[in-house]
């Protein structure tokens, strides 16, 4: 290049965008005065310190997340990450492709920032992006100030209150009603949601409540999507409350919380994700509880959702408390056989569209619904498992396929489930006595309960089979073996059988 300083800030992009083929043409325009490149070049230097620094705490951090993930998620997910944006208030990362995008924001992120926040003081919130390279080549000088200038509205003096809140992007949300699967267990939410979404005001309050993996967020992204669809005007915040902590606590450092509480009190809908986050923070849920009160006050819509009831919640504020309490209460229950199938079905039909030849039998969804114990998102999972498992040896999505990668879907869990508890809830199913369960009749009525008690006691116990034997009447302890062999034959060819050893088993598990 022929001039040094197009030379110096070229070197200092290449560090920020992770790109070796900058248009340093561009940065060498007759419009580049001296005045505007010394604060370019300061600018531009403060983005390559703040990158060098999250570099240094994600090496550092590295160790930990490893030994918290395992070797081989952390090798195949989190290594490939490239850090290529640090800010203020954002750590920016680069994701190989789409899936492991995907994958990473679902399966791995909240970890992740659980991890960061322990070795960055600042809190700040990470991003998982997919840019391919060509899309950090070419800068021209107007998009390089930008830049900047986005670093210096990172804070709480930006002027526009409204950048402290993220917008929603109604071109990038995957999540709406329309992919929102409706069954009995939440077709309640659903019908309250749709109904938030479509109406202006209303000074109320909404909770929802349900397991890890109900679908409370995507309930969420929905009701943004389709608010702002149908009216434009209507101005939604939609955050989390790790977010909302860490933005106030950002406000009160820097002594600027006119700024924070005027943008959040500027919504005509406010979505709050994940409340059980800011549980034994007084002052938060203190500012918290404010808002809530001066949105309502205004005739505005807040809803929140947690992993448990309002009364349930370890270390919350009884005004708090009182005021969730006292809105409306909506719990999403997990799925049952029939949501699972729709469930299975919908993301195998969403991968279909990037693969069309990922079409598993539809005899893979009934055994997927049947055997999956747990939400939504765990029949996600397994989808994407299959998805990737088919896509990495080349083949179709065959049941064979799909049995490799489920495996044992009833494992032992952390806690060892006591024998007598599981002959007691198997003879409660099948309405026999615990004698007749470990007696010696033959009949169809008492021997098969019997077999899926040897079964349950294989899966959900670490007792060996002639142990299992002794505690099933004195058995051999091929009796036991056999027991567990066909129970599992069964399942695998009878869907309406799968469905009922998941029921049993969720009462064992219960």
């Amino acid at each position: 290049m022929a001039n040094d300083k197009g030379q110096s800030v070229g070197k200092i992009l290449v560090t920020e965008f992770v790109s070796e083929n900058i248009n340093h043409d561009a940065l060498n325009h007759d419009n580049l005065a001296e005045g505007n490149f010394a604060a370019l070049k300061n600018d531009t230097n403060q983005l390559a310190d703040n990158l060098a620094a999250a570099n240094n705490i994600w090496q550092k951090l590295s160790p930990r997340l490893r030994s918290i993930l395992g070797n081989g998620d952390f090798k195949a997910w989190i290594a490939p990450l490239t850090l290529y944006k640090a800010t203020e208030s954002i750590i920016c990362f680069n994701a190989q492709n789409d899936f492991a995008r995907s994958r990473i924001r679902t399966e791995y992120l909240h970890r992740l920032q659980a991890v960061w926040n322990d070795f960055d003081p600042m809190r700040r919130r990470l991003v998982i992006d997919h840019h391919a390279a060509k899309e950090a080549i070419s800068l021209s000088y107007e998009e390089v100030v930008n830049i900047t200038k986005e670093v210096k509205h990172d804070n709480f003096e930006a002027t526009n209150t409204s950048q402290l809140f993220e917008p929603i992007d109604l071109n990038h949300c995957p999540k709406t009603f329309d992919n929102y699967e409706k069954g009995a267990s939440n077709q309640i939410a659903i019908a309250v949601a749709k109904r938030i979404a479509c109406e202006m005001g209303g000074g109320e309050i909404i909770y929802f409540h349900g397991l890890n993996g109900v679908g409370k967020t995507h309930l969420l992204s929905a009701i943004a999507h389709h608010s702002m669809e149908s009216n434009a005007k209507r101005r939604v915040i939609s955050i989390t409350a790790q977010r909302f902590l860490n933005l106030f606590q950002n406000a009160l450092r820097d002594k600027q919380l006119n700024p924070f509480k005027e943008g959040l009190r500027g919504a005509d809908l406010l979505l709050v994700d994940d409340i059980q986050m800011i549980c034994g923070k007084s002052a938060t849920q203190d500012e918290f509880f404010q808002t809530i009160m001066d949105l309502l006050n205004m005739g505005k819509t807040v809803v929140c959702t947690a992993d448990v009831p309002p009364d349930a919640l370890l270390g919350l504020t009884s005004r708090m408390q009182g005021i969730l309490m006292g809105g409306f209460n909506v719990r999403i229950e997990e799925p049952d056989f029939e949501l699972r199938r729709k469930i299975a079905l919908r993301k195998a039909q969403e991968f279909a569209i990037k693969r069309p030849d990922f079409q598993p039998p539809q005899e893979a969804f009934d055994i997927l619904a049947a055997r999956i114990i747990g939400t939504g998102r765990s029949i996600e999972g397994v989808v994407k498992q299959i998805f990737a498992s088919s896509a990495l040896i080349g083949q179709e999505a065959t049941m064979e396929v799909v049995f490799d990668t489920i495996g044992d879907r009833f494992k032992a869990p952390s806690k060892t489930v006591p024998v007598e508890n599981i002959k007691k809830k198997v003879a409660q199913h099948f309405d026999v006595t615990i004698e007749d369960l470990i007696g010696t009749r033959r009949h169809i009525s008492v021997a098969r309960p019997r077999q899926i008690a040897m079964y349950f006691c294989k899966k959900f116990t670490k007792r060996s089979f002639p142990d299992i034997a002794a505690r099933m009447g004195g058995r051999d302890h091929t009796t036991v073996m056999h027991a567990v062999k066909r129970i599992e034959e069964l399942a695998n060819k009878d869907t309406k059988f799968a469905n009922e050893l998941q029921i049993i088993a969720n009462k064992i598990l219960g």
